[in-house]
């Protein structure tokens, strides 16, 4: 999102920056909704499912401004503040993941199930960087240099998952490790 929102970022910087964002927040996406939220619903009780069904919900409202995002052309102005929101609707839904979602799944999956979601995750995190969100070569490119740059990914990979789960994730402050011991 620096590079995104960067006043001296050139402009063609900042759409990379851009398609970049979409593509793994796309793939973030499928891959919580298709292998994590169901097997925390699925094993919570009513606290776990309300979490999850607001969790949905936050990722419902986070594609709608990724397709408000995708259809800018141009030199629209409209684009930094649609990045804006992005950013800022990607980071409460951090929060509420660290401060709720991340807890209950270690009260009600455990680490041996954490950590097999953790390796179901990277799998399927790796098949997007192979097609792509979208199943596009362009995309899966745009999804590797995310992969390898992307300090969200340095910090939690999808393979991490169930540590970060068991043993702290971090923090949108600056990237170090809460919620727990390693």
């Amino acid at each position: 999102f620096e590079e995104a929102l960067g006043e001296k970022t050139p402009a063609a910087k900042r759409r990379t920056a851009v398609a970049k964002i979409v593509d793994a927040l796309t793939v973030h996406a499928e891959m919580e909704e298709a292998i994590f939220y169901p097997a925390l619903r699925k094993a919570g009780g009513k606290d776990e499912r309300d979490s999850v069904l607001e969790a949905a919900e936050e990722h419902g409202m986070v594609k709608d401004m990724i397709a408000k995002i995708k259809s800018v052309q141009g030199r629209d102005e409209t684009l930094e503040a649609k990045v804006t929101v992005l950013k800022e609707m990607v980071q409460h839904h951090v929060r509420e993941e660290e401060s709720t979602i991340f807890d209950e799944a270690k009260k009600k999956l455990g680490d041996g199930r954490l950590q097999k979601l953790g390796e179901e995750m990277q799998r399927f995190k790796n098949r997007a960087k192979r097609s792509g969100p979208s199943g596009s070569p362009a995309a899966a490119t745009r999804v590797r240099q995310v992969a390898a740059t992307s300090a969200t990914s340095q910090r939690c990979s999808a393979v991490k998952v169930g540590r970060c789960i068991i043993g702290g994730y971090p923090s949108v402050r600056g990237g170090r490790w809460a919620g727990g011991g390693r």
